[in-house]
């Protein structure tokens, strides 16, 4: 029996397996696995709201900022004197697709004011008869400003041949973002 026992002892030591301190270290470190990939999902699926909604912000504002320097590009006359052009302001004649100047849209374009106002945190534009008269419904182009200094002016806000349009928008999930764009003005003023 001597070598019967010989032989089971040698099979126990050649049988391949886990012992359970190592079934119990493989476990605790797939967990820890498991576990951080899923913490890394969850945020990102409560990231992504914010993420969209921020994404939206920029895509508004791109889209203003284009509308007002396309308004400004098309313009007849050079920022009228009244009201006077300031960082939160402007106004310029140019072609806008409505029927009367304030009035209904239309597939035509007429030359009317358009004055773009910004103040707590939005920005305002209003549409008008060139001499700024009979001004329609102010409509919001853009909201959450950070800042209501919008408009730059070069040489000067009496005579300028350039105007810069820069949107800052403040960011509760991060740092704000600055969105700007500027247009060499077509018709500066020869009153120099």
């Amino acid at each position: 029996m001597p070598g019967v026992r010989r032989a089971a002892h040698a099979l126990r030591r050649e049988e391949g397996g886990f012992t359970l301190i190592e079934l119990l270290v493989a476990t605790s470190l797939g967990l820890v696995v498991i576990g951080a990939a899923f913490t890394m999902f969850a945020t990102a699926i409560h990231s992504q709201p914010r993420d969209t909604s921020k994404i939206a912000a920029m895509q508004q504002a791109r889209t203003t900022v284009d509308g007002i320097t396309r308004e400004l590009r098309q313009g007849l006359e050079v920022v009228p004197s009244a009201p006077t052009p300031t960082a939160s302001q402007v106004a310029i004649v140019t072609y806008v697709k409505q029927a009367t100047c304030g009035g209904a849209a239309a597939s035509t374009s007429i030359p009317c004011r358009v004055t773009y106002s910004c103040a707590a945190g939005k920005c305002t534009r209003v549409v008008a008869q060139p001499n700024g008269s009979a001004p329609g419904p102010a409509v919001t182009v853009a909201s959450g400003l950070a800042s209501t200094s919008v408009f730059t002016y070069s040489p000067s806000t009496t005579d300028p041949n350039y105007v810069g349009v820069s949107f800052a928008f403040s960011n509760s999930s991060g740092p704000p973002f600055t969105l700007g764009d500027g247009v060499t003005l077509r018709n500066p003023s020869e009153e120099s």
